[in-house]
């Protein structure tokens, strides 16, 4: 409720400052310029579009219900004392704080317009510090005369460094395990956190080309072409089967809110759920938090396996939003955007160095060492040129020109003079994936295709003669397959196709 109003109160100063004219000449000022800012700092505060107006917004809330003794109920579970109030001051203003944040960043175009929390949709609660509202104290939650002990495993040494360390404030989680609430203390601390030993930072610069479902490292030493969070393929499937189950819940039990082609009715509508169906939609949240958890994990092993490999990393700035619009739930389900600030905060916190440079004038999936730039398809994944580059898989080579730009350029002449040797080891890199990502693999030909739905037919009826032309057909096809150009056999680890054994095919 607190959160509502305040986010209702932003949004409404938010409508009448924009609707205001010193905010419309401040809009028309020149971009990036001192006037401008000033003139819309002015604009804020005339209509009160401030964080420390919405605090001032949110006292009035302590002489409200918030501010009585709580229920009766209440006392007896929490032993508050008579005349406590259900929130305190600090709490409040936090709750305007993220009002205010979330109705900032929709003003400056950066998200979209905030929604009103609903039941059940509020999760967390924090304080400002660790000397009033909601206090850590002795390894116990301590808020309004409500003390809750933590469960704390001794063996934890990421757990013990934190609870060793200063606190600054602390928040509040509730988290749905299998749809039961479990409730958490996050600690928000000083210092560093804790690194364990064998997650050594390496020394070198390091390469990285980051796509919808690969991830290409290059180092002094070391090349890997890995797939993507490859493992939460399984998970994937089992949760398209639990999503196709609900919807055939809910068409079973709304009929009337479906057309005869399938198509929900336009309108108004009323929904009737199932118990089936409700129990259905838990196993699938239970799902996607199962799947965020794997993926977190994932991430955190592939950070630490890059981390391991060098302290500077190069890596292209990329638009992940983009990425989905392209690929789809491909790119949302593996989280690459999560990953690079996984890195990003990893590294800052290891004493490494990020360099983050952006595409429009490095280009690594076009250029070659000539300085020849050719833009190549998605479909298209060995870099081939005139000059004698190549055959080289093309995230590899990509992952490897990162490591010479400099300045947001790519500096040709050094990569051209370190390229001596560097195509074997990329090489024995991209063999390394497996078959499953048909890197570099020609398309295999369908056979069946050369064979007409009426000609299929009547070989079909022909009985023995047809299974012989059948076999003549598939063998035609074989050898077709075997007179086309040999890929590299490095490409997916298999022998080349012309040693094919043509007479061995059999049906």
């Amino acid at each position: 409720m607190v959160y509502n109003a305040c986010l209702g109160e932003a949004l409404k100063r938010l409508a009448q400052m924009r609707e205001s004219e010193c905010y419309r000449a401040a809009h028309r000022l020149p971009k990036k310029t001192k006037e401008r800012t000033a003139a819309f700092a002015a604009a804020r505060k005339q209509f009160g579009f401030g964080e420390y107006d919405l605090h001032a917004y949110a006292t009035q809330f302590s002489h409200s219900w918030l501010g009585e003794k709580p229920a009766t109920s209440i006392q007896r579970i929490s032993a508050a004392k008579p005349g406590q109030q259900h929130l305190d001051s600090n709490t409040v203003q936090k709750l305007a704080t993220r009002a205010y944040l979330a109705t900032h960043r929709y003003a400056l175009g950066e998200n979209g317009k905030p929604r009103f929390k609903g039941k059940n949709w509020f999760d967390s609660v924090e304080g400002k510090s660790n000397k009033s509202g909601i206090l850590w104290r002795d390894n116990t939650v301590k808020w309004l005369g409500l003390e809750l002990p933590a469960i704390i495993n001794p063996n934890d040494e990421v757990v013990a460094h934190g609870v060793s360390c200063p606190v600054k404030f602390v928040r509040l989680l509730r988290r749905k395990l299998n749809g039961h609430n479990r409730f958490y203390a996050q600690l928000i601390c000083e210092g560093q956190p804790y690194r364990k030993a064998k997650h050594t930072l390496g020394q070198g610069v390091v390469g990285l080309d980051l796509g919808p479902s690969t991830i290409a490292t290059v180092s002094n030493e070391s090349a890997t072409l890995e797939h993507f969070c490859g493992k939460l393929q399984p998970q994937q499937n089992a949760l398209r089967r639990q999503q196709r189950k609900l919807d055939r819940q809910r068409r079973a039990n709304n009929p009337q809110n479906y057309n005869l082609n399938g198509t929900v009715k336009k309108g108004v509508k009323r929904w009737h759920f199932s118990q089936r169906y409700l129990k259905t939609r838990q196993q699938i949240a239970e799902l996607h938090r199962q799947q965020a958890a794997h993926r977190t994990s994932l991430h955190g092993q592939m950070v630490n396996q890059v981390l391991a490999q060098g302290d500077t990393f190069k890596l292209e700035k990329l638009s992940y939003r983009a990425f989905q619009k392209q690929f789809g739930k491909s790119v949302g389900f593996r989280a690459p955007g999560q990953f690079v600030s996984h890195l990003k905060r990893k590294a800052v916190n290891a004493g490494a160095q990020i360099d983050e440079f952006p595409t429009r004038h490095t280009r690594l999936s076009q250029i070659c060492l000539c300085g020849s730039v050719v833009k190549k398809p998605l479909s298209q994944r060995w870099h081939v040129c005139d000059c004698g580059v190549g055959p080289v898989q093309r995230d590899l080579f990509s992952a490897w020109l990162a490591r010479f730009v400099i300045n947001e350029r790519l500096d040709v002449d050094w990569a051209k003079s370190a390229w001596s040797g560097e195509d074997e080891r990329l090489r024995v890199a991209s063999s390394e994936i497996q078959p499953t990502m048909r890197q570099g693999r020609p398309p295999v030909p369908n056979l069946h295709q050369k064979i007409a739905v009426g000609q299929s037919r009547s070989l079909a009826q022909s009985g023995e003669n047809g299974s012989k032309a059948h076999a003549i057909r598939i063998r035609e096809g074989m050898r077709e397959l075997a007179c086309q150009p040999e890929p590299p056999a490095y490409a997916w680890g298999v022998v080349s196709l012309p040693s094919v054994n043509l007479d061995a095919v059999a049906l």
